[in-house]
């Protein structure tokens, strides 16, 4: 019996990292899981991975709102119900976000910092993280449960400007959806990992990353599986009095 055997679950930004290790550990307990994703052939590319049959790949962008009522609109088609929302999907470097100043260093990368890459970020952190809620609510008429990723970003301010403000307000939007749907018997809350070995990392400088492997007293990365494994807790029936919570898996860096 694996622990969430007959549940259908939707994993944003599963075609790699984190998305990608939860629909693998999702579907080796049972699950049924959309694997939805930016880049389909990620997505699809996950699905090979995945044991048990039936499992689905879906594309768009989850800062599109039209793009994401047409995703929820082919879960209904094809499963009548969703039992599990992991809003995974995410970015840490945009185009014009002075990044690539920092690493120059010409200074505080908000001097850099473009308005359009901040408004984008949020696009796709907090308003795909709204989107995506709220079409699956509708979907979740037996309750369910709703994992969303945010980042110790978000609690300790690390990171460029318009990471930090995006996953900080995701912790908030957890906080209130917990609230409002929790008379639904709908459980919202949220992992904030700290320095994971993901393709995402990959794209930080080894200089920068150093420091904060230094700072971690277990002294190292954590994995996208460790990660997972949090998600699940928060899915499933093992965490089903937990809900408007934050777990922050980050070896220690910081502690709460």
């Amino acid at each position: 019996m694996g622990r969430l055997d007959a549940k259908v679950a939707c994993i944003t930004g599963a075609g790699s990292g984190i998305g990608r290790a939860t629909a693998e550990l999702f579907a080796a307990e049972g699950a049924t899981v959309v694997v939805q994703d930016l880049d389909l052939a990620s997505a699809e590319e996950t699905i090979t991975r995945l044991v048990g049959a039936g499992h689905m790949s879906l594309g768009g962008d989850v800062s599109d709102e039209a793009a994401m009522n047409t995703v929820f609109e082919e879960i209904q088609g094809d499963h009548g119900r969703l039992d599990i929302l992991v809003n995974n999907a995410g970015v840490f470097r945009l185009p014009g976000d002075g990044f690539d100043q920092v690493l120059a260093g010409e200074g505080p990368q908000i001097r850099h910092m473009g308005y359009e890459p901040f408004m984008r970020m949020l696009a796709i952190h907090v308003g795909g993280t709204f989107v995506c809620s709220r079409a699956a609510v509708p979907l979740m008429s037996d309750g369910g449960s709703v994992v969303n990723l945010s980042s110790i970003a978000g609690i300790a301010g690390w990171g460029p400007a318009h990471y930090a403000a995006a996953k900080g307000a995701i912790l908030g939007l957890t906080r209130s959806l917990a609230r409002e749907l929790g008379p639904h018997r709908i459980r919202v809350n949220a992992v904030a990992p700290g320095v994971i070995d993901t393709p995402m990392v990959d794209d930080l400088d080894p200089a920068m990353l150093a420091p904060l492997i230094g700072m971690t007293p277990m002294g190292r990365t954590g994995e996208a599986s460790e990660i997972a494994s949090t998600i699940l807790f928060l899915a499933s029936d093992d965490g089903g009095f937990v809900t408007g919570q934050w777990i922050s898996p980050n070896g220690g860096l910081i502690t709460c």
